[in-house]
């Protein structure tokens, strides 16, 4: 059974496992930390209650009516159970909550299931930041859910 929760010191340490296991720059145990008692941020996971692990993470940095998604991400065992899905959506049903009116996230431009995923949510793609990533080198497709 998946449990989504608020990322906090008992889940972080996975959280920080999923950064290292999915991206090349991901963030560290120390900043995801920080991001705990950071009141202009929410972060939740997605916990399997049957194996004690944390498989999903996502979070929001709130700037006024504003949210930036930040590192979705999902255990490679896991994925296409939609948890992304349900992950984004509980995020943003918690989001507009406390005020948020529009949300914001970039992306990797040849990641096509996450931008699909993103699609199927009513994000829309508005530009495109050449050479934005590395590692390797690559643009960010920038979506807005408005």
């Amino acid at each position: 059974m998946y449990q989504i929760k608020r990322m906090d010191e008992d889940n972080v340490e996975g959280v920080a496992l999923l950064e290292k296991d999915n991206f090349t720059d991901g963030w560290s145990l120390e900043s995801l930390k920080e991001e705990i008692d950071n009141p202009d941020a929410l972060y939740l996971v997605i916990e399997d209650d049957e194996n004690k692990k944390t498989v999903a993470s996502a979070g929001l940095i709130v700037s006024f009516d504003t949210a930036d998604i930040m590192n979705v991400s999902v255990s490679k065992d896991y994925r296409r159970q939609s948890l992304a899905y349900k992950l984004l959506t509980k995020l943003i049903e918690e989001g507009r909550k406390i005020g948020v009116r529009e949300f914001t996230l970039e992306v990797r431009e040849g990641n096509a299931p996450a931008r699909a995923l993103y699609e199927k949510l009513g994000f829309k793609c508005e530009g495109i930041r050449p050479d934005f990533y590395s590692n390797p080198k690559e643009g960010a497709a920038i979506y807005w859910l408005r």
